[in-house]
């Protein structure tokens, strides 16, 4: 097709309201490119920046490999070119970017993945101890679920002199989590069900503070196994259950699920017999009905997570905040049986 015939024809679609992706992809070289720092300190945010090529309504997903090994997700799929994280402990972290048409199909497979996705290279950042501060303060996790423990690691940039001790704080409490004059670096895990901020100390013999880390803010965002109030994913998607209030020992009892605002949820089950503990049905799966025959009477209390098919296996404290929703916590009545 000539150059001329052919603008003119994506043209008339794009009046029309017809772009489609596919066929924007196969005239157009779509490519997206990520702007980052090359080096931060600890505790200081990082932003990064894409840039679409070719793209008429981009949404963006940001990937942060840390240290570690592990990678941690922006979420969902957002408009939004710019995503900011902070640096909670020094190493190099790798973070890129993938774009695609907002009007992509979602849940695609591995062949429509290939057509609508394009992803930047890896921009490396690397993280160095602050030289201003006498101690580092890093967590394993800057985001988690309610209840669920993160680590603290204390590491002074050099040896305690002879009375001297490290010290954790609550600052938000203003209370001592852990004390010691042993060579650092050590570490304490901590859990809370709110945002709590911290500080590493170090104290003298007189009980002076002669030295200190910057803050460090952990934000423990969403409620945990076991609470009575559900909780919405960050895209804002929830689900609910549907129930009988009352059973019968040993006859079946079903529970629904209700997500909503999922494309394609799978949901795991949590139910808890009297006295006993928590016990899920298995792995996320997508049937939203869950059958058992209680073997007890009593109160007992069931609860379901639900999340897309797509989110990231065995993912990480802060992702699970990110794509998890949890419905509230139900009492159901279970009766003796011939009741």
């Amino acid at each position: 097709m000539p150059f001329i015939a052919s603008w003119m024809l994506a043209s008339a679609l794009q009046r029309a309201g017809l772009q489609q992706n596919l066929l924007t992809f196969s005239q157009r070289q779509h490519g997206v490119f990520i702007s980052a720092p090359a080096s931060v300190t600890t505790g200081q945010t990082v932003d990064v920046t894409a840039t679409p090529v070719h793209f008429y309504d981009p949404v963006f997903q940001y990937w942060v490999e840390l240290p570690n090994g592990q990678f941690e997700s922006s979420g969902p799929y957002s408009p939004n070119p710019h995503f900011s994280f902070t640096a909670t402990s020094p190493g190099s972290f790798q973070v890129k970017v993938y774009a695609r048409e907002s009007n992509a199909p979602s849940n695609e497979t591995s062949a429509q993945q290939k057509i609508y996705e394009v992803n930047s290279s890896s921009a490396p950042i690397v993280v160095s101890p602050s030289t201003q501060y006498p101690v580092q303060l890093t967590a394993n996790e800057p985001i988690v679920r309610s209840g669920q423990p993160v680590t603290l690691t204390a590491d002074p940039t050099s040896s305690l002199a002879a009375g001297d001790s490290l010290v954790i704080m609550d600052s938000t409490t203003n209370t001592v989590i852990n004390r010691t004059t042993a060579p650092g670096p050590f570490q304490v895990s901590v859990s809370f069900n709110a945002t709590h901020s911290f500080l590493a100390e170090i104290v003298n013999g007189s009980n002076q503070v002669v030295g200190k880390s910057e803050p460090l803010t952990i934000s423990w965002e969403t409620q945990a196994t076991g609470t009575n109030e559900g909780h919405k994913n960050a895209a804002g998607q929830t689900v609910s259950l549907s129930f009988s209030p009352t059973g019968v020992v040993g006859q079946p009892f079903t529970v629904q699920a209700i997500p909503i605002g999922f494309s394609n949820p799978v949901v795991q089950f949590w139910i808890l017999a009297p006295g006993g503990s928590y016990t899920p049905n298995g792995p996320y799966q997508p049937s939203i009905t869950y059958t058992f025959t209680p073997k007890i009477a009593g109160t007992w209390q069931v609860m379901v997570y639900a999340r897309e098919s797509t989110a990231p296996p065995n993912e990480t404290s802060a992702q699970s905040a990110i794509y998890e929703a949890k419905s509230n916590t139900h009492l159901i009545t279970i009766l003796p049986s011939g009741s």
